[in-house]
């Protein structure tokens, strides 16, 4: 999938409301060990679907949030699930860096300073919030937003987790409206945590 295509994917699933790591042996993991460790259908809840979304979205300073400048990203991965109709929905990303600390380190800064962004989401204008949330550590280092997005005709919340494990960053988005559910959320973060080996 081309960089655009997946960060459109992030921001969309982020919209319908959106990696960090040292030098070692779990840098260098493969496409193929990404593919095998990130969340399946089998992982989520019952009626869930995979689906791969159409719509190219850009989303102010979370657009690019993934591709950190002076950093060389090495594979790549994302799945996109979604549940009954068009909400809620997850998306998941995998990424490995020439170096993962470097990544997370210039990542994590970029969205804490990310306050609100604007945007067109299914042809309409909106704007939004970011604001982190005080959750569980998890991996090597996290940190978790809420991404508040509105516009006239439409209201999506999503919980963003940005997790450092090992050589890999993932991203796990949870759309949803009124509200993400935070158990379902966290659930869905640990399980995916729990994969990287």
């Amino acid at each position: 999938m081309k960089r655009r295509a997946r960060v459109s994917v992030m921001t969309s699933m982020l919209v319908l409301s959106l990696t960090f790591a040292g030098i070692g042996p779990a840098s260098a993991a493969s496409l193929a060990q990404l593919r095998a460790e990130a969340l399946s259908i089998h992982q989520m809840p019952a009626g869930w679907v995979a689906h791969q979304p159409t719509e190219e979205l850009r989303m102010g300073c979370l657009s690019h949030l993934l591709e950190p400048r002076g950093v060389k990203e090495i594979h790549f991965e994302e799945v996109y699930y979604l549940g009954k109709g068009d909400l809620p929905l997850l998306v998941e990303t995998m990424t490995t860096y020439s170096s993962a600390t470097a990544a997370y380190k210039k990542i994590a800064a970029s969205i804490a300073s990310c306050r609100s962004v604007a945007g067109v989401l299914k042809g309409y204008p909106v704007t939004g919030t970011v604001r982190q949330l005080r959750m569980p550590h998890y991996g090597t280092a996290s940190v978790v937003y809420a991404i508040t997005l509105s516009g006239k005709h439409i209201t999506i919340k999503s919980d963003y987790a940005i997790v450092l494990k090992g050589g890999v960053i993932l991203a796990v988005l949870e759309g949803s409206y009124p509200a993400v559910s935070l158990g379902q959320f966290r659930n869905f973060v640990v399980r995916a945590v729990a994969r990287v080996k």
